[in-house]
């Protein structure tokens, strides 16, 4: 006999099979978001420590010399561009750490799918152990019945002989 419910037995193994995926993705998603955030908080750190160096090289190329105030205008407007290019460094290394959070959450979210997909999975194949054993049974209690029916007369009574 057939199990009953093989179609939806098919379709839980397709979703868990596709949670299993999103899974995979998800966790090469993170690692990639994991390198990123690395890369991107070593080059602030590198820029940050470059730009300290940077600066007092400067000041120390313009110390002692007479300067006209659009030359000292110049001068502070490159330092200052110094300074945002080291904030955007910065918060390009902060965007990465929320993208690595954002990614850690999908991993969570990818597996929980995964795990309510096998679960649902799980049910299915209890039930069809459970369906297995009964039709089982019903088998063998109808072969039973059958061999019942089916008795062959063996002796016939000193009665029915005589009549």
């Amino acid at each position: 006999m057939r199990y009953p419910l093989v179609g939806l037995l098919r379709i839980r193994d397709f979703r868990v099979d596709k949670a299993a995926k999103a899974v995979r993705a998800a966790e090469a998603a993170q690692k990639h978001a994991e390198a990123e955030k690395l890369a991107r908080e070593q080059s602030w750190h590198a820029f940050k420590a470059w730009r300290l160096e940077e600066v007092e090289r400067r000041y120390q190329s313009i110390m002692l010399q007479c300067m006209t105030r659009d030359e000292i205008d110049t001068f502070k407007a490159g330092l200052s561009r110094l300074v945002d290019e080291e904030l955007e460094k910065e918060e390009a290394a902060h965007a990465a750490a929320r993208a690595l959070a954002a990614a850690q959450e999908a991993v969570l979210t990818a597996r929980q799918h995964w795990r309510n997909a096998d679960h649902e999975r799980e049910k299915i194949l209890y039930h069809r152990e459970e369906w297995q054993k009964t039709a089982a049974k019903e088998e063998a209690r109808v072969e039973d019945l059958e061999q019942e029916e089916w008795k062959p007369v063996l002796f016939e009574t000193a009665a029915e002989g005589e009549g």
